[in-house]
């Protein structure tokens, strides 16, 4: 259901959505959007990115590259970098959440085993957890 122009912030309070995309001219709402859902603009230029941002957007999204994809991959690094994790670490965590084992891991990255626990420790840590299944609960409840 797509509310009509003016009213982003009244159909946000009553349909509790999780992410909101906004046209260049109802980025104005941003800041009231972005407390409750993850806020993408649509933004054509750099500098229109540059006050989405600072108005608490999540992420901007070019009106010609926009596609379901696009849009769920922003989503998705919206989600992640909320959890404050690295690119690598977001790579490693993806591969634990999936089942991969350390081992696997760290051949499929061309990593040792000994770097690929290292950033298993730092995940647990930044994540808050201490064990592979509740890290991988919290990731999947991100997604």
């Amino acid at each position: 259901m797509l509310p009509e122009p003016g009213e982003p912030i009244e159909a946000a309070e009553r349909l509790r959505p999780d992410v909101v995309l906004l046209g260049l001219s109802s980025a104005a709402h941003t800041a009231p959007l972005s407390r409750t859902a993850r806020v993408f603009v649509l933004c054509p230029s750099p500098a229109a990115a540059t006050a989405a941002m600072r108005e608490g957007a999540s992420g901007c999204l070019r009106p010609k590259e926009l596609t379901a994809r696009r849009l769920i991959q922003a989503v998705r690094e919206a989600g992640r970098a909320h959890l404050g994790l690295s690119a690598r670490e977001t790579e490693v965590m993806d591969l634990i959440a999936s089942g991969r084992s350390n081992g696997e891991i760290a051949r499929e990255l061309f990593l040792s085993e000994k770097t690929v626990k290292n950033h298993v420790n730092r995940i647990y840590a930044k994540l808050g957890v201490n064990s592979r299944g509740a890290a991988i609960s919290l990731w999947q409840t991100q997604h």
